[in-house]
């Protein structure tokens, strides 16, 4: 018995004394794929939809053209516009962003552009005989703002903001209203109005 157990102890401890390591190598790129970070304009709160949006008018009377969606690209939502005959008159432009990417999306700002090949973001220009004076006076009675989700209504560039997200599948109102505000000036003619862009800022970390 004595013998062996002295074999059996003199067996592990040879196999104890050989030993070898293997080491895993490893590495991975990733490369996240732009496309999958996406929201768009959408004229529907519960899909995404690109049927005209038709203004509320302000009174009902004026003229005011009905807003295109075009989410080709790089989204954008055209053709605001109205005819105003005199101050107090207003149209609102109510549509959606839609996140349909795979990230949730945060509203990082809202920039207005200057008017192209301008250095204001709003122009104004008198029509053959009206006094461009009575114009440039009254254009400072006329507006645009912008409201998005329950962001406080922006009628200049706004920047900073924080907190506000956008998630997947999910849809936030956008609000636009073209303005010529009560006892604002008047001018004695005709005479248009163009205001820049307007682009809300979007990415994919708050």
């Amino acid at each position: 018995i004595i013998i062996l157990v002295v074999a059996i102890l003199c067996l592990s401890v040879g196999f104890s004394a050989f030993s070898t390591a293997l080491n895993i190598s490893s590495s991975a790129n990733v490369s996240p794929d732009a496309t999958t970070f996406s929201v768009v304009f959408s004229s529907s709160d519960s899909a995404l939809e690109t049927n005209p949006i038709n203004p509320k008018k302000s009174p009902e009377s004026i003229v005011a053209t009905p807003a295109t969606i075009n989410n080709a690209s790089e989204p954008t939502i055209s053709d605001l516009s109205a005819t105003f005959t005199e101050p107090g008159q207003s149209v609102t432009y109510n549509f959606y962003t839609r996140n349909t990417g795979e990230y949730d999306a945060f509203l990082k700002g809202i920039t207005f552009q200057n008017v192209q090949s301008q250095s204001a973001t709003k122009v104004c220009t008198a029509n053959p005989g009206t006094t461009d004076s009575l114009v440039q006076a009254a254009c400072n009675d006329i507006q645009i703002s912008i409201k998005v989700g329950n962001e406080s209504e922006a009628t200049a560039t706004t920047n900073n903001i924080t907190g506000h997200s956008l998630l997947q599948g999910s849809s936030e109102p956008v609000t636009v209203k073209i303005e010529y505000l009560s006892n604002g000036a008047r001018a004695d003619g005709d005479f248009s109005v163009s205001f820049g862009d307007i682009s809300l800022n979007y990415s994919s970390v708050d």
